[in-house]
């Protein structure tokens, strides 16, 4: 592999979803529990780390179901996973796409993926990408295997990323290798991209900021009348069960 400088720090954000298991490579490359395996948020998290002598920050965006179409996920999880890379400037120098290899591939979870990859971050982030395996099937001697087996749709996914990608399982945790060889790998996509981390117009991260607001906005206000609802259905039984007793 070729040689590249190292930067000081390493910018990177973790998509993939809800099943892909992102908060696991997020583990073994902070090389701690930073991110909780139960907590499914509709919001952003964001870790920082020292590893392999360099400053690392990940965030991790929240899943969509996983073979979901774009259209099925709500407005506030594409909106967060749009800001994500808002939470660790001046930008990723690195979008981790997760994929776990203990699930099948098919056409129906590359167009899901796809869809929601460049929904979110545009044609070019292929550009910056990396697929990371969370793990193979046991019934696979190699990440390779798996590859192969899976066929076209998930053969395609990889050479869209430039045919990047990294193996990161359960039995890594810790290993300083595994992670260093993953670095080395985005050491040199980030050369090739002539060391720039991928940017968001100033303009474009407004507008998802005030799209955010009033979604928030008219969440708010959903949950309120769904609450008052309830309210008045609690007083109305209540006033049943009352007129029922006083007979």
């Amino acid at each position: 592999m070729e040689n590249t400088t190292s930067p000081k720090e390493l910018n990177a954000v973790l998509v993939g979803s809800k099943m892909s298991r992102k908060y696991l490579v997020g583990n073994i490359i902070l090389g701690r529990e930073a991110f909780e395996p139960t907590v499914m948020p509709s919001h952003c998290e964001k870790r920082a780390g020292d590893v392999c002598s360099r400053r690392v920050t990940l965030v991790k965006t929240p899943g969509w179901l996983r073979g979901y179409r774009l259209c099925d996920t709500p407005e506030l999880l594409k909106t967060e996973a749009m800001l994500s890379v808002s939470l660790c400037p001046p930008g990723p120098h690195a979008f981790i796409l997760v994929v776990s290899a203990d699930l099948a591939f098919k056409q129906v979870h590359k167009k899901s993926t796809w869809e929601h990859f460049e929904h979110f971050y545009g044609q070019n982030v292929w550009d910056h990408a990396i697929v990371v395996f969370s793990g193979h099937r046991s019934s696979h001697e190699t990440i390779e295997h798996y590859i192969r087996m899976e066929g076209e749709p998930l053969r395609s996914l990889l050479e869209a990323c430039g045919n990047r990608y990294h193996v990161l399982c359960e039995d890594s945790m810790g290993s300083d290798v595994k992670v260093r060889e993953l670095f080395e790998k985005i050491d040199a996509m980030v050369a090739g991209n002539n060391c720039c981390h991928y940017e968001i117009e100033s303009k474009l991260l407004q507008s998802i900021e005030e799209r955010r607001t009033e979604v928030e906005k008219k969440a708010k206000e959903i949950r309120l009348r769904s609450e008052t609802q309830r309210k008045k259905l609690r007083a109305l039984i209540a006033d049943q069960v009352c007129a029922e007793c006083c007979t």
